[in-house]
């Protein structure tokens, strides 16, 4: 046997039906074996491996043992010359390990050796080849010399950035994501070091075979698609710690103890010092748009409030009293801020009847409670000009961002993604109908580039050859590249990714006959597991849900005593708004209470038909059809229309 690969997989189920179609691909020509570790899956892993590819080795984990114990795992059971440890969200190239193969038997000093890697965008990622982490050396990376510095031999040692990424290159250390071992020199240094759960085990690697007397090199020959980090999120804490503990465990091992102090010094600084930056700035990603907002509106709230004194309510002289500044004003302020947060108005795509939903739902409660509570109770008048004026000032703001991010000044409401289909014309035509009839995915399709040649029966969809992909993204100013990869190389995608890098286009794949879209960061699908088809089966849909729940039944007994009038039955409906505060009904739920293929939610007092009824539409639309689309794309702002539209009937 020529070669084993070994991938270890942990809940990312699309990005490894991906990654084994382009091995299956890649094997064709080459004696090799591939084993799947997974490390106790819940999004139904194992059962695509078993079904889709049975001529992969599965071995499945009821724990998550971790990425060294799950590669060891299937390491002592290959039988390969050469050993591949490969991630889930890699794609190769058709020749890849040909390629790789061939240099390591004309390099036999080779005891390692790694490739040229791209992210989902076509950007070069510079752990693609790196050096070993010595106190200095980290030193460098961890205080911003390296990236100030990338091309010093000096600062840049940590991804050294001063080596060409397109020629080859001794390096010290691989990555893991693609790190191709020669088996005998495996036995000579040993397995992966079972002491770090997750990263370091490549640096550790990497170190223990340079000590053996090998080299590890960097091959530009080939190169691969890592989507990098789809199964962990960077910018949390608990990769910070993972990963400098990991760091901890290597300087341990291998570093003297002056070095090993000096070391450890800077990893708990560095510990501190990154989870300081991520929480800070965590935070502030979250709060600062809120809190601009809401000094803008208090602005607002002032200028209006000026006005109305010196031009109706006092022109005579004298004004409103400190209490409306100090407590009246910032009340209503929050009291915004909660709906433009509860609408999704800050969540993108930004939609400019959230932003409406939000300043109506504002302006009924203020004007509401301060009935009730008259120490707040000072002018609608200002209330309902201060709500129009929000509306005009967060679509303005709104559109301002979307200008900078997107070059584009409308808001989502009125502009789609501008995307291309690339790859045969058959395929690509089934894409583009999947797209438009099965997905909750409407980009604007401006056509088909063909991966091969046209004939004159050709659809009117499609512009071009994918000599011509580069000059219609320019013309018809494309926002992302759609390509099949069914007949279409993934070698050519690859390049075409790379070529395409500087458009900043947003790139995402369909693998053989398949009915999902993948990208980085990014799954669209029309058929996929339960977990990811329903929204309503992730926790924090459930927590959102039962928060609605809460905050607008409380809200709706408040004031009880002044809208009772607008319920058809309200008795019926003050018994319904007490049965969803204490948890036994939903505001919303299922047409269709008992079904056994949607995720189990509790009795609803209100429906998608009455969605339907109050847009005037056919009520008698599929009650399962209105249910899976209902569970599926779940929001607040969804449960919020189908309130306002249907409070009436709350009562029965």
């Amino acid at each position: 046997m020529t070669l084993s690969i070994v991938i270890v997989n942990y809940n990312v189920r699309h990005f490894l039906e991906q990654a084994l179609f382009s091995v299956e691909k890649a094997i064709k020509n080459i004696d090799a074996e591939v084993f799947v570790v997974d490390n106790n899956s819940v999004d139904g892993s194992p059962a695509l491996v078993a079904e889709k590819f049975p001529w992969v080795k599965l071995i499945i984990n009821r724990k998550n043992t971790g990425f060294s114990v799950a590669n060891n795992q299937a390491i002592k059971l290959a039988t390969g010359k050469y050993i591949l440890l490969l991630n889930p969200d890699t794609i190769v190239e058709e020749d890849t390990f040909i390629k790789v193969v061939e240099f390591m038997n004309s390099h036999p000093e080779a005891g390692a050796l790694g490739v040229r890697m791209l992210d989902g965008k076509g950007k070069f990622l510079p752990e693609s080849k790196r050096g070993f982490p010595t106190p200095m050396v980290a030193f460098y990376k961890i205080f911003g010399l390296s990236t100030l510095f990338p091309k010093s031999k000096t600062f840049g040692k940590y991804h050294l950035k001063y080596l060409n990424p397109n020629e080859n290159h001794e390096v010290q250390v691989l990555s893991g994501a693609f790190m191709l071992l020669r088996k005998t020199v495996l036995d000579i240094v040993g397995l992966l070091d079972e002491d770090f759960f997750m990263y370091g085990e490549d640096i550790d690697l990497s170190y223990r075979i340079l000590k053996a007397g090998y080299k590890n090199y960097y091959f530009s020959g080939t190169q691969i698609i890592h989507y990098k980090g789809e199964s962990t999120k960077k910018v949390s804490l608990n990769y910070v710690k993972t990963f400098y503990q990991a760091m901890l465990i290597f300087a341990q091992k291998h570093f003297s103890k002056g070095n090993l102090k000096w070391f450890s010094f800077l990893i708990s600084i560095a510990i501190y010092f990154r989870a300081g930056i991520s929480v800070i700035l965590r935070v502030f990603q979250k709060t600062i748009f809120p809190l601009t907002e809401g000094i803008l509106i208090y602005g607002i709230i002032q200028l209006i409030k000026w006005y109305w004194e010196t031009q109706h309510k006092y022109v005579s002289g004298g004004g409103y009293p400190l209490s409306f500044d100090i407590v009246a004003a910032p009340i209503y302020v929050g009291v915004y801020l909660f709906f433009l947060k509860l609408t999704g108005a800050y969540s993108t795509p930004y939609r400019s009847r959230n932003i409406i939903s939000a300043a109506f739902l504002g302006f009924i409660t203020i004007a509401t409670v301060s009935y009730l509570f008259p120490e707040i109770n000072y002018s609608r008048a200002i209330v309902g000009l201060t709500s129009m004026f929000t509306v005009f000032v967060c679509i303005f703001n709104r559109a301002i961002l979307n200008l900078f991010s997107t070059g584009n000044l409308f808001l989502a409401d009125q502009l789609h993604k501008k995307v291309l289909l690339v790859g045969d014309i058959e395929e690509a035509s089934r894409v583009l109908r999947m797209i438009r009839k099965e997905m909750d995915y409407s980009p604007e399709i401006v056509g088909i580039i063909s991966s091969g040649s046209i004939n004159n029966e050709d659809q009117t969809e499609v512009l071009g050859t994918i000599d011509q992909l580069e000059e219609a993204i320019e013309v018809y100013r494309v926002d992302e590249v759609i390509f099949c990869n069914k007949s279409m190389p993934t070698r050519t995608i690859i390049e075409e990714m790379s070529k395409l890098f500087h458009h900043q286009l947003t790139f995402k794949i369909v693998p053989p006959g398949a009915d999902y879209l993948i990208g980085p960061n990014q799954i669209h699908a029309s058929s996929v597991s339960f977990a990811d088809a329903f929204k309503l089966f992730q926790p924090d849909s459930r927590i959102k849900k039962r928060m609605f729940d809460i905050g607008f039944s409380l809200g709706m007994l408040l004031v009880y005593p002044i809208t009772f009038w607008i319920y058809r039955n309200p008795l019926a409906a003050i018994t319904n708004l007490f049965s969803v505060l204490f948890g036994k009904y939903h505001i919303v739920g299922y047409i269709n209470y008992n079904s056994q293929s949607l995720p189990k939610i509790k009795h609803g007092i209100l429906n998608m038909r009455h969605l339907l009824n109050s847009k005037r539409q056919k009520a008698n639309t599929d009650p399962g059809k209105l249910d899976t689309y209902y569970a599926r794309t779940y929001s607040v702002e969804l449960d919020l229309q189908i309130l306002l539209r249907g409070i009436r009937l709350f009562g029965g």
